[in-house]
């Protein structure tokens, strides 16, 4: 699996306010097949995630469809920041949207049960209590490690 970090680090570079930088990278699917809730789907992530349209707030349904399918989320010291990615050509494309860490109170890892097949999962948490899950792609453990240092208490 390619380093999506430094795949992003120009998209990411180009966004960053002074002192901030992208800490860990991942690729997610949105989950198909059962009841959790897609990524650009109405009351999921991307209603948390702030929506990067022009001041009328078009442009939100293209950016919403386009992160339902693929994503590169970055974590920064302070923001999970969402970027579209291409599924035939592999870059990682424009920002659809961001979200302050301090909006995220836990990230889990779950692997399927012994026995059963099916892809690993990864459930964002949300302060207001809405769970988000999505397949995650390599380096999931990393991810959620930096964002656990980010966010414990000093």
């Amino acid at each position: 699996m390619p380093d999506f970090l430094k795949k992003a680090a120009k998209r990411t570079a180009a966004i960053c306010e002074d002192g901030e930088a992208g800490v860990a990278a991942l690729f997610v699917r949105p989950r198909h097949g059962d009841d959790t809730k897609r990524l650009g789907a109405p009351g999921g992530a991307l209603g948390k995630l702030r929506p990067l349209a022009d001041d009328e707030g078009e442009g939100t349904d293209e950016r919403a469809a386009m992160f339902a399918r693929n994503a590169v989320l970055v974590l920064t010291e302070h923001r999970l920041l969402a970027f579209g990615h291409g599924s035939y050509t592999g870059r990682v494309k424009e920002l659809v949207g961001e979200l302050p860490l301090s909006a995220i109170v836990a990230m889990n890892l779950d692997a399927p049960p012994p026995g059963e097949k099916g892809m690993a999962s990864l459930e964002v948490v949300f302060a207001d209590g809405e769970r988000v899950t999505v397949t995650p792609g390599s380096r999931r453990a990393a991810f959620v490690r930096a964002f656990e240092e980010m966010t414990q208490p000093a």
